[in-house]
């Protein structure tokens, strides 16, 4: 164990974040270890048997990320608290992604127990009839949120771009030039990148274990 390591394992919780906030990704691994048992938890009461255990896993470890970086000490709020909210609100859009694109992510039709308006903390979700062949929900899940933050004339650009037109195709389809089209693409893929980077860091830190 490095020198490094063994000072961060004797450091509290609030300097980990501190830490992991300005770039250390060690510390921030030993935050991932310490609250791994919370994901579980939480992932145990809404993955669906047809898909694979690890995947909602990364989902909600990239929840727990993503509290890391945006918690602060002076919200009045416990971290743990935050934690638990952020996993519980990355694996809730993760299965509503699911069953709202089914025609890109699966190929049978698929159905929810509930709506999303029934989501609770106890609730148990599950999802019929799909393909069994192995997909790459998680990269699709993170494209659907990339494009999230596009505007609604620049998600139409990309998803053309994604079903394989070409830059003049979409150009003369959507009466714009093909420069603009490129400033799109250019632009998702940056958004893309970083959200990408999110899982690159958990493959990194786990040394594999929940790789992609």
């Amino acid at each position: 164990m490095s020198r490094h390591i063994y000072r961060l394992r004797g450091m509290n919780l609030d300097k980990l974040i501190e830490l992991a906030q300005i770039g250390d990704n060690q510390a921030l691994g030993i935050i991932l270890e310490k609250f791994e048992p919370m994901v579980k938890s939480i992932v145990g009461k809404y993955y669906g048997t047809w898909l694979e255990f690890e995947d909602f896993l990364q989902i909600g470890l990239v929840g727990l990320i993503q509290a890391v970086y945006n918690f602060r000490k002076d919200a009045n709020a416990k971290f743990s608290s935050f934690a638990y909210m952020n996993i519980s609100s990355e694996i809730k859009s993760f299965v509503t992604y699911l069953n709202r694109n089914k025609h890109k992510v699966l190929t049978e039709a698929v159905s929810m127990e509930n709506t999303d308006d029934e989501f609770t903390e106890n609730a148990d979700y599950y999802i019929e009839s799909v393909d069994t062949e192995k997909k790459d929900f998680l990269k699709e899940y993170f494209l659907s949120k990339s494009l999230e933050q596009l505007e609604c004339n620049e998600r139409e650009i990309v998803e053309l771009w994604i079903d394989g037109y070409s830059y003049q195709e979409i150009g003369d389809k959507m009466e714009i030039n093909t420069k603009k089209v490129d400033n799109t693409i250019q632009k998702i893929k940056k958004v893309f990148a970083r959200n990408i980077d999110e899982y690159n860091n958990i493959v990194e830190m786990f040394g594999g274990k929940y790789e992609i």
